[in-house]
């Protein structure tokens, strides 16, 4: 796999190397953990992250794997809170040049990459209108909604795609094909609309699609939690 284009700019906080992959707007410092937005040649700050709660997942920073025979390489992570408890949301660039997110919530993995809005908009219903169990039918494929969430971003590291402000809130809805399709129907700040950004693809075993290295846990063997 060949890596991840990266553009030799520091941070206007402490110097430090900041290298923005691909299509990156944001990443936050690892030496001082200042989040860096690019705005074209231009950088600016937007203030420290939150720290990152240590929630028991194996990926890490610079993984590769292969899914559908292509390449890609984990380049950020987005952590949010849902209620008490918090999930992963790690950026990953392909090597066909675009990108997407492997989901890490409770041991369970999914893969999906961005698709047209045009897809969905005025197809689907709004947030509020997402009953759980409900099927909600998409290009001839019934999705049930397994997941209604108001999140909050908890913190972030690496490079991502956009500004993550610690606190913003955010709608979102989790859905399930009979036979591992996933799709994530994000409503942004405001759920009161029907034309939610499109993310689709299906559920996966980290193992199984080769991803390396991991963090190593006692009694974790396979793609689920750790013991």
């Amino acid at each position: 796999m060949q890596p991840s284009r990266t553009d030799a700019v520091s941070c206007p906080e402490c110097g430090a190397p900041a290298p923005f992959r691909g299509t990156a707007v944001s990443l936050v410092c690892e030496y001082c953990g200042s989040t860096v937005v690019r705005t074209g040649v231009d950088l600016k700050l937007i203030g420290k992250v939150s720290a990152l709660l240590d929630n028991g997942s194996p990926i890490v920073l610079g993984a590769k794997a292969s899914v559908d025979k292509v390449p890609f390489e984990v380049v950020g992570r987005l952590q949010l809170r849902h209620g008490r408890g918090t999930w992963n949301e790690w950026f990953i660039n392909f090597a066909d040049g675009g990108v997407g997110w492997l989901s890490d919530a409770q041991g369970s993995y999914a893969i999906t990459r961005p698709r047209e809005k045009s897809i969905v908009a005025g197809k689907v219903p709004a947030y509020s209108g997402c009953a759980l169990g409900q099927p909600i039918v998409v290009q001839g494929v019934p999705y049930v909604p397994v997941e209604r969430r108001v999140a909050s971003y908890q913190g972030a590291e690496g490079c991502l795609p956009f500004a993550a402000v610690p606190g913003d809130r955010y709608y979102s809805v989790d859905l399930r094909g009979h036979d591992g399709e996933f799709m994530t129907l994000d409503y942004g700040e405001r759920p009161d609309h029907r034309e939610p950004t499109l993310y689709m693809g299906r559920a996966v075993d980290l193992l199984a699609i080769g991803l390396h290295p991991l963090r190593k846990f006692a009694g974790w063997a396979r793609g689920g939690p750790p013991a």
